[in-house]
C-alpha cells in the first residue's frame, strides 16, 4: 500500500474501484502522473467526476507534490468552466487531459492544494 493509500485509509476511506475510494457519501478519485516536470503539470478529470469531494492528484511517482483538490474548486474554475462549454470537450466523452505550464490558473489552483489532507 503507498502513501496515498494509507492516507486515505487513516482518514477513513475505503478503496471500492481502482482509483476510486469512498467514505459514508464522500466519494475521492485518484490519480497517477508519470508526466510531472518542473515546468508543467498533468492535469485531467471527467464530468462524473464533478459531484464528487474530491480529486486526488498523485505525482509522486515523478518526484512531484500530492494534491487533494475539491471537485467543487476545480469545476469552478473559470478554465474548466470555458473548456466544458467546448464542442471538443463534449466530443471528448466528457474528459480532458492536458499538460499545462507551471504557471497556469488551473496548475496553480492544483498545487495550492498541496499535501492538504485535511480537507478528506
Amino acid at each position: 500500500m503507498g502513501n496515498v493509500e494509507e492516507k486515505l485509509a487513516a482518514s477513513g476511506y475505503e478503496k471500492i474501484r481502482r482509483n476510486k475510494w469512498i467514505n459514508g457519501n464522500r466519494v475521492v478519485q485518484v490519480e497517477h502522473s508519470v508526466d510531472y516536470g518542473r515546468n508543467h503539470l498533468r492535469i485531467w478529470w471527467k464530468e462524473v467526476w464533478r459531484d464528487y469531494y474530491a480529486i486526488v492528484f498523485d505525482y509522486s511517482r515523478a518526484d512531484g507534490p500530492i494534491c487533494a483538490v475539491p471537485c467543487s474548486d476545480l469545476f469552478r474554475s473559470s478554465f474548466v468552466n470555458v473548456k466544458r462549454r467546448q464542442e471538443s470537450y463534449e466530443n471528448s466523452g466528457d474528459w480532458w487531459s492536458q499538460r499545462f505550464p507551471i504557471n497556469h490558473e488551473l496548475v496553480r489552483l492544483v498545487l495550492s492544494f498541496k499535501n492538504r489532507w485535511d480537507i478528506l
